[in-house]
């Protein structure tokens, strides 16, 4: 994607984990739920898989190397959690339990 967006693949990879934290403050409901999310593999997994998915929706609309000035942008806003409706699936749940159940964290530490 960076060659095909002219874009650094350190923007890219800044950007991977920037919506990463972007969904997780929304989607988890506070700081101590986002570490536990982000401390399994499973989330990573899923998240990248989420990331890959838009890739190729960007690829198949728009074949053509884009030059535009403004794709950095445009990047960010085709990945960005707020135009997404989506969720976590049962694997990624059952890493955050384990994950939780692994550190001894209960319900109440989450707030």
């Amino acid at each position: 994607m960076a060659k095909h967006l002219n874009l650094s693949v350190e923007h890219i990879n800044n950007l991977f984990l920037d919506t990463a934290d972007e969904f997780l403050k929304d989607y988890a409901g506070s700081a101590n739920a986002a570490k536990v999310w982000k401390a399994t593999p499973e989330f990573w997994g899923w998240w990248q898989q989420v990331w890959i998915n838009r890739d190729k929706m960007v690829l198949k609309r728009y074949p053509q190397q884009l030059s535009i000035d403004n794709r950095a942008e445009l990047y960010g806003i085709w990945h960005s959690p707020k135009y997404m409706h989506i969720k976590p699936n049962s694997v990624v749940y059952d890493g955050f339990v384990r994950k939780m159940k692994e550190q001894q964290i209960t319900i109440n530490q989450m707030a």
